[in-house]
């Protein structure tokens, strides 16, 4: 009887972190959209989701509504392996926004400019209640680790279309508008580099909650 009150709660609390996070992006995109003073690192209005924050908090959500509607609508307790990976890659891209903010930009530019406006939500509570829904999530089998680098690939694909959008750009003499995070301002090599380290950081991500899978299953 024990045990049976434990899976619901953990059930009840997954479900409702689930509604959560949908709740909170989505109010966040509103105040997104709604600001229309444009600053560095902030855009207003629809040109915001040109940021890995604004779209790596919106994969999140679309990962956390498909969970949910598996949920409600098929009334399993562990979710599919197909949507358990795509749940796995909404969190470590968000975890991603989280400790670039922690260990880059907010020492840069200040952590109250961070964590101000809908980068409160996006920067540091989203990716922070993403933890414990992950916690809760059961992997339907034993994952190998290989199952890990799907957690590259969404922050991959932004990186090549970012590369791609500033080489069609490219003036020959400085970084064009669209290095919205500067990361080509000494030139193509150190950008590559950082794409690469970003990229690590997510598949690092994706392994910490591989092993929160291996420990629960």
């Amino acid at each position: 009887m024990n045990q049976t009150k434990k899976l619901c709660f953990q059930q009840y609390s997954l479900l409702l972190l689930d509604l959560l996070i949908v709740t909170l992006v989505i109010f966040a995109t509103v105040l997104m959209v709604q600001n229309r003073h444009s600053t560095h690192l902030a855009s207003g209005g629809w040109s915001a989701f040109k940021y890995y924050t604004s779209l790596s908090n919106v994969f999140c959500a679309l990962s956390c509504l498909c969970s949910l509607a598996f949920f409600v609508v098929k009334g399993g307790k562990v979710l599919p392996e197909r949507l358990y990976m795509f749940r796995l890659m909404g969190s470590a891209v968000v975890m991603v926004t989280f400790l670039v903010v922690v260990c880059f930009l907010g020492p840069v530019y200040g952590y109250r400019y961070m964590y101000k406006g809908a980068n409160l939500w996006f920067h540091l509570i989203v990716p922070l209640l993403s933890v414990p829904e992950m916690l809760l999530q059961r992997p339907p089998r034993r994952l190998p680790l290989r199952v890990t680098i799907w957690g590259i690939l969404p922050t991959l694909l932004y990186g090549v279309v970012y590369l791609i959008v500033n080489a069609v750009n490219w003036t020959g003499s400085r970084n064009p508008a669209t290095d919205i995070y500067g990361f080509l301002f000494w030139g193509w090599g150190i950008g590559s580099v950082f794409l690469i380290v970003i990229c690590f950081i997510s598949w690092l991500a994706a392994v910490f909650y591989w092993l929160l899978g291996q420990k629960l299953y």
